[in-house]
């Protein structure tokens, strides 16, 4: 696999392509004709539609920069082919620089109806950003914020499945692009909630979280509760993340600088 300044890492599936940008991308410029894809032979091949159209609001996750593209045709076998991203902008509506990445199929044809989910989702850390204000939203409070205020980056990693029980010691750290004012650090802007995971529906619980803010940094701890009788925070040896559960962070997007 080949990797660009602006790509920093794809996974090839047989449905899908997904792509975790390594810096913010504006969501309207996410087009289907912002990506490209050829089969490299010795003249170069250009698929048409190689995807299914893309929704912002479904295909991206702004939070882990994370683009999932579904195929819209049947890749051949043992055959390399790249991806060339065009006309995207970055999160203060500056150009980027064209870039591209290849990858090889396997012996197998990636056939899009072929895919069958399987495993069991046990733990997972998923960090609504509700933070940046969309285009439709209108109000003096956009004018009072600083349209560069954005979350840059969340530890464990947006989504992330299968994290320890003890990950973090139990702590969750959210980047922000600068440091958000403290009278912030509530659980009015930061609501952690957890559910099981189970085939009936399940409602989402709050848990009680201590929120801190970095001395220097622009980093926000949401550090969980461990599972004793009498819950500890942020120490070591203790389980935070039960097995059976996903969690959630929602972010206000009232918070600001």
């Amino acid at each position: 696999m080949a990797f660009s300044s602006l790509v920093d890492t794809f996974i090839v599936g047989v449905n899908t392509l997904q792509i975790k940008f390594s810096r913010t991308v504006q969501p309207s410029s996410l087009l289907d004709e912002n990506f490209v894809l050829t089969k490299e032979l010795a003249t170069p091949v250009t698929v048409s539609s190689p995807f299914r159209d893309i929704s912002t609001l479904v295909h991206y996750n702004s939070i882990s920069r994370t683009l999932t593209l579904y195929w819209n045709t049947v890749l051949d076998s043992e055959s390399e082919y790249k991806v060339t991203i065009n006309n995207l902008k970055d999160g203060s509506g500056l150009a980027i620089a064209s870039t591209s990445f290849s990858f090889t199929t396997p012996a197998a044809a990636a056939t899009p109806s072929s895919l069958v989910a399987t495993g069991t989702v046990i733990e997972e850390v998923l960090i609504q950003d509700k933070s940046i204000r969309t285009d439709l939203e209108s109000g003096y409070q956009i004018i009072a914020k600083n349209p560069s205020f954005y979350i840059e980056s969340v530890s464990p990693a947006n989504g992330d499945f299968y994290i320890g029980r003890d990950e973090n010691d139990g702590r969750v750290t959210i980047s922000f692009s600068e440091k958000p004012a403290s009278n912030f650090l509530t659980s009015k802007y930061f609501k952690a909630q957890r559910k099981p995971m189970q085939r009936t529906p399940a409602r989402w619980e709050k848990v009680e979280t201590q929120i801190s803010l970095h001395s220097t940094n622009p980093d926000v701890f949401i550090d969980f509760p461990s599972n004793d009788a009498t819950p500890v925070y942020n120490t070591d040896g203790k389980t935070y993340f039960e097995k059976g559960y996903k969690y959630r962070i929602i972010v206000s997007k009232e918070i600001g600088i």
